[in-house]
């Protein structure tokens, strides 16, 4: 069911133009008579008009927008033939009082030069009617549409950020079992053999976890604070791996590009995949670089596939790819040449 128009919302802020439509009628007319009793007419005969048709088209247009049961379903039409007839039958109503009021004597002024009488004055009530109606209907309509635009904007903006935080959600959770699993095996080795190297793995561990899970309102963070995770990371890595296994930052700590943004948890799953799906030896190291190329950020390895290559979830590019396309409509750029795969992400 699509959220309806508030009727105070419909009267607050289609009164404003009716308002100025009614005062610059009133001004238009008051420039050709400026006898006090004929102004005084004139006022009385149009506010009351004015406000009847606003007040008929206001109750049709809300009605039906209540009793519509989707969005696209049109109610213009309806709206405009109930209104127009609504405010037709009082048009000629209030001539007919006007008219008895007269007769009576009472304090009613109307032009007598006014030639205004039989088929003309029909005529003349039936094109006025229409067209006051048709401005005051149109201005409603509107604000009706200003309205909806408004209310699906807003709505997709929500379901954007949802959007975007669930895919955030989705990726710290996946820390892989086995990065777990290899990274408390190594822990246990370490304690038996190097126990200050075992501590310096374990508070590098316990900071990757630290960030990994924890909650990031906004889906950003900056360069800084990843290569931090990716430090973290790296260093458990080189444990692991020990010379095979080399990793270098070409930015200075003191670079400006430091404080730009970048999506959360973004650059780790590059890493882990370069280390994934590449082999390395002390001979033949596994260089990966963090270098920026101007508006991106550079990650990169060379490459030197592994014979048995641990079977790919495509989590790592697929959920980057996910996240950049719901930010800003790309994609990462992604290249292989030369013996050098790479993966560039648009600074935020």
């Amino acid at each position: 069911m699509q959220p309806k128009i508030s009727l105070r919302i419909l009267i607050r802020e289609s009164g404003k133009l009716f308002l100025c439509f009614l005062f610059g009628t009133l001004l238009i007319t008051s420039l050709q008579d400026f006898n006090p009793r004929s102004l005084l007419y004139k006022f009385i005969t149009l506010s009351t008009l004015f406000l009847f048709i606003f007040g008929v088209n206001t109750f049709f247009l809300y009605y039906f927008d209540q009793k519509r049961r989707h969005s696209t379903e049109r109610i213009w039409k309806k709206t405009f033939a109930w209104g127009y007839t609504c405010s037709l039958i009082f048009f000629f109503l209030h001539r007919v009082a006007i008219e008895q009021l007269e007769k009576s004597g009472m304090f009613v002024y109307r032009n007598p030069d006014d030639d205004l009488q039989g088929w003309k004055l029909t005529v003349f009530i039936l094109y006025a009617n229409l067209v006051v109606y048709s401005f005051i209907f149109l201005i409603q309509n509107f604000v009706l549409h200003q309205y909806e635009k408004s209310r699906i904007q807003v709505e997709l903006l929500q379901l954007r950020a949802s959007n975007t935080e669930t895919v955030n959600r989705l990726l710290q959770q996946q820390i892989q079992p086995h990065f777990l699993f290899n990274a408390l095996n190594i822990l246990k080795s370490l304690i038996r053999k190097e126990p200050k190297s075992a501590e310096a793995y374990l508070l590098r561990l316990s900071d990757f976890l630290r960030v990994s899970i924890s909650k990031n309102t906004t889906g950003m963070a900056t360069i800084r604070e990843e290569l931090k995770v990716c430090g973290d990371y790296m260093e458990m890595q080189r444990i692991r791996f020990g010379d095979a296994l080399q990793y270098k930052v070409e930015m200075a700590p003191s670079d400006p590009v430091m404080d730009e943004k970048l999506p959360f948890f973004s650059l780790q799953p590059l890493l882990e995949n370069a280390i994934k799906h590449n082999g390395m030896t002390k001979d033949d190291p596994l260089l990966i670089r963090i270098s920026r190329e101007g508006d991106h950020i550079r990650v990169s390895n060379n490459l030197q596939p592994r014979q048995h290559a641990e079977v790919s979830t495509g989590n790592g590019h697929g959920m980057l790819k996910k996240r950049y396309k719901m930010l800003i409509g790309e994609e990462p750029v992604i290249r292989q040449e030369d013996g050098i795969y790479s993966v560039s992400l648009k600074i935020l």
